[in-house]
Formats: C-alpha cells, sequence, structure tokens
C-alpha cells in the first residue's frame, strides 16, 4: 500500500512539474496577445472617432461651415459612449484641424 502511495505522489508531482513547466512557456504568449488585443482595440476606436469626425464634418459642411468639432461628444457615437483607449479608459484624442485621431498615450504599437 505504502509502495502504490509513492506512485501516486510521484505521479501527481510530474504532472505538477509538467503544468507549471506548460504555464511558464504559455504564459509569455497569452501576455502578449492581450497586448495586441488592446493595440488593436485603441486603432479600431480611433478609426471610429475619425469616422464621427467626418461625419460632423459633412453635417458642418451642409451649414456652410467648413471644420471639424471642436470636441468629441456622446451623441456622435451609436452607442452613446466616446471611445477610449483600452488601457485604462481615457478617450481617443484628436486635431480638430486635421480629423485625425490618436492615441492619448502614444504608444507606438496603438498608432496606424
Amino acid at each position: 500500500m505504502k509502495k502504490i502511495k509513492s506512485i501516486i505522489a510521484f505521479k501527481v508531482t510530474i504532472f505538477c512539474l509538467l503544468f507549471c513547466l506548460l504555464s511558464a512557456v504559455a504564459m509569455p504568449k497569452y501576455l502578449d496577445l492581450n497586448k495586441q488585443n488592446a493595440a488593436n482595440q485603441c486603432k479600431i476606436n480611433q478609426i471610429l472617432v475619425e469616422t464621427a469626425l467626418a461625419v460632423a464634418f459633412g453635417e458642418n459642411l451642409e451649414k456652410g461651415i467648413v471644420c471639424f468639432p471642436d470636441k468629441l461628444s456622446e451623441d456622435m457615437f451609436a452607442d452613446g459612449k466616446i471611445p477610449v483607449c483600452p488601457i485604462d479608459g481615457t478617450p481617443i484624442q484628436f486635431d480638430p484641424e486635421t480629423g485625425k485621431a490618436f492615441c492619448p498615450h502614444h504608444h507606438e504599437s496603438h498608432q496606424r
């Protein structure tokens, strides 16, 4: 009986070691995917802002005003929320002269 318990303990130990090794190999790849997802979401949010700005520019043009809006408003977006950078929820910024959106943190991976 003692021999069976020691064999089971040995198998459990080997399993735990293999699991830890696999976790150590897979975790950095998973963390890198999270960073890539955040960067991609930030880029998508920048496109949403630029699209809303283009629509607002068109509406202003109909009124004879040739300019982008000075600031974003929630009614410019279908879900009623101003898009944000997923890192900390800071709203996407834009240049009111050009209508070009950018990440508020200027992360290189978030630039298009």
